[in-house]
């Protein structure tokens, strides 16, 4: 009678804080449709003000005749520029959600929803007849959008996490678990920032029940996979007698952290692995990517490197790169290029260092005799590896993605991690990665392995550009490079 009264008490307040979230929620969603009315006016006003009158644009490119349109002319098309562009980023590519996801997240969004937009009034305009509409003017305020509507994400994001502590506060969940897929899947909830996570390791259901009790937890994640069917419908009714419900994750998530899907195409609801995300459209997707970020970097760093290249011949003999034979995408062979960072006759080194130094697979020293000075301050900050972007250039590499395996490093790979070893030649490899972000040589082979093989099962741009983020500040540290 007891627990009969405690979960119908706690269905009354979980009721309650239902209903505020989802009134809190729909509050949200509407001022971030108000806002996105506002950013969209101000950022097409911000590119006809940069257009007519920024003098240095001006000056670069003229407007046709010389002419200077009156706002007033852009005023006019002003409606249906916020029209077409709350449609697609209300309905087409929604960016506002409940709750709401990370900004870092969101950016992806963003420029998806920039691009579509900017296409659909340039269409428009070109259909309408509108020539003087100026070109410049409706493609310049993709990039002023792309950043007003980050920086209102960030903003809504920071008022709408004040708002729940101040109303409602964090819903605690315990999550039952141990490993690799654990820490990741509390990473994934703590991002949300709308849980507060506690985590026990191998807990009786007794435990998890005084836990739970103790510290008001209303829901349960299970990670793992040591409780039969029936122990696990147990704990679940158990659970649900005292108002607290229990989520399960699939055992085999345990075995292989693949993205699981769910489909019905069998009468029942069943789940299935989606091995890998790089294919399709997915893979061009990355592939514009690279080529538009590899190119900038080349054009912005010309001056710098052109700046190494001199140290690099002023310090020691021998040329400014190093070209190695590594393995690509499939195993196919291709040179990896690098700023030479050791003496011109380090390969014939190799064993000899290696006996000094026994290691598995992904080998790399600490202290390696055979840098050069200059060397040993590109390795520290990572600038040797930024040639790799003409790699990527031409298609052989990848800004983010494994790391390209050496030739000598193949059987090693095999003899450590046995046939998933292929898995890691299944993608293109990339000039940063996961593993760069997490540790990078400081961490074990096995832990390197594995967050290769997570980043392959689940490849998206929003996590590229999340590494492409970590990575300024790991390279600016210098931890774990050598």
């Amino acid at each position: 009678m007891e627990n009969s009264n405690l979960a119908l008490r706690q269905s009354t307040e979980d009721s309650r804080a239902s209903v505020w979230a989802s009134g809190h929620g729909y509050l949200f969603l509407f001022l971030g449709f108000f806002a996105d009315v506002l950013v969209v006016a101000a950022a097409f006003y911000s590119a006809y003000w940069l257009r007519f009158h920024f003098y240095p644009l001006l000056r670069l490119i003229p407007p046709p005749k010389g002419l200077i349109s009156p706002w007033s002319d852009y005023a006019a098309l002003l409606p249906t520029v916020i029209l077409i562009w709350m449609a697609i980023l209300i309905f087409g590519v929604k960016i506002h959600q409940d709750p709401p996801i990370p900004t870092e997240d969101n950016i992806v969004l963003i420029l998806s929803g920039t691009f579509k937009a900017t296409v659909m009034v340039l269409a428009l305009s070109f259909l309408s007849k509108r020539y003087s509409d100026s070109r410049l003017l409706l493609l310049m305020t993709a990039p002023v959008a792309a950043g007003y509507l980050t920086l209102e994400s960030w903003l809504l994001n920071e008022l709408w996490f004040k708002a729940l502590m101040l109303f409602g506060g964090q819903e605690k969940i315990l999550v039952i678990g141990d490993g690799v897929l654990t820490d990741s899947l509390i990473k994934r909830i703590e991002r949300l920032r709308r849980f507060l996570v506690i985590q026990g390791k191998e807990l009786s259901r007794d435990k998890i029940l005084n836990l739970a009790k103790e510290k008001e937890i209303r829901q349960v994640l299970w990670t793992q996979a040591s409780l039969s069917q029936e122990e696990l419908t147990n704990l679940a009714e158990s659970l649900e007698l005292n108002g607290i419900r229990l989520h399960l994750v699939p055992s085999l998530l345990e075995i292989k952290m693949g993205e699981l899907q769910v489909s019905e195409s069998l009468g029942v609801p069943t789940f299935y692995f989606k091995h890998g995300s790089l294919s399709g459209e997915n893979f061009v997707t990355k592939r514009i990517f690279d080529i538009i970020f590899s190119l900038s970097i080349c054009v912005l760093g010309f001056v710098p490197f052109m700046i190494i290249a001199f140290l690099i011949k002023l310090d020691s003999r021998g040329p400014i790169f190093f070209r190695q034979k590594r393995y690509g995408l499939h195993g196919q062979f291709f040179y990896a290029f690098k700023f030479r960072t050791m003496v011109q006759d380090a390969e014939s080194k190799v064993e000899q260092v290696q006996e000094a130094n026994p290691a598995g697979a992904f080998f790399k020293i600490k202290n390696d005799p055979r840098i050069t000075r200059v060397g040993k301050f590109l390795r520290r900050f990572s600038v040797d590896e930024f040639p790799q972007f003409l790699n990527v250039l031409m298609g052989d590499m990848s800004v983010v993605g494994p790391r390209p395996l050496a030739l000598r490093d193949l059987d090693r790979l095999k003899k450590d991690f046995g046939p998933a070893y292929k898995k890691r030649l299944s993608v293109v490899p990339g000039v940063t990665g996961l593993w760069q972000v997490s540790g990078r040589s400081d961490l074990s082979n096995e832990q390197s392995f594995a967050l290769d093989t997570f980043y392959i099962e689940h490849w998206s741009l929003g996590l590229d550009l999340r590494i492409i983020l970590r990575t300024i500040p790991v390279v600016l540290i210098g931890k774990g490079a050598y």
